[in-house]
């Protein structure tokens, strides 16, 4: 029971923090729209600071485990389809959590915010997890013939790099694409460059 009412209330806090905005949105509201009193949510939470520490966890949790079910579930399948799989798992998720990570961006720039230890921990934390993961997919993809051997060290860094760049081009004009048109170029890039082809 504590963990679904931990839940519930992580998915209400982020409905109301899209709503309202990280700055304007008290504690109160967020047990208002879960239907708790605030003493329950501060049982749960000392401040808003380490809920939005905690929704931004389970959502990083929530997107590895889906990575890890689509490279499961592809084992055996052509590198270019399994890159394209691992794609869409990250931009589904951006899309399905677009109007909260849009608001945390804006909310950083704005106000200038300097990310707390914890909060750079857990984004190297990622960035580590995320590249574990292309690195073991890269490596099929060179033993397939997909990807030249020699440069394989710097893949994670640059697929991830040119991800992440599409979405906060996105997140900034708080206008998602649509998942396959984003992937196109993705995979473009990535598997042929930038050079015209004959």
């Amino acid at each position: 029971m504590k963990e679904e009412a931990r839940a519930a209330i992580l998915d209400a806090a982020e409905q109301v923090l899209v709503k309202q905005g990280f700055r304007a949105t008290r504690m109160d509201d967020i047990a208002v729209h879960v239907g708790v009193s605030v003493g329950t949510l501060y049982n749960y939470f000392e401040d808003k600071q380490q809920l939005l520490q905690a929704l931004l966890e389970v959502r990083a949790r929530e997107l590895l485990a889906t990575i890890d079910a689509e490279l499961e579930r592809s084992q055996g399948a052509p590198y270019r389809a399994r890159l394209h799989g691992f794609l869409r798992c990250i931009l589904e998720h951006s899309r399905s959590h677009f109007r909260l990570f849009s608001e945390l961006l804006e909310e950083g720039v704005r106000h200038g915010r300097t990310d707390s230890d914890r909060e750079r921990r857990r984004q190297q934390e990622m960035s580590q997890e995320l590249s574990r993961r292309v690195e073991l997919l890269n490596q099929e993809g060179v033993k397939q013939g997909a990807l030249r051997p020699e440069d394989a060290r710097h893949y994670p860094t640059l697929l991830l790099g040119m991800v992440w760049s599409v979405l906060v081009q996105q997140f900034v004009v708080k206008q998602p694409l649509a998942v396959d048109e984003a992937i196109a170029p993705l995979m473009r890039c990535f598997l042929e460059g930038a050079t015209p082809r004959p």
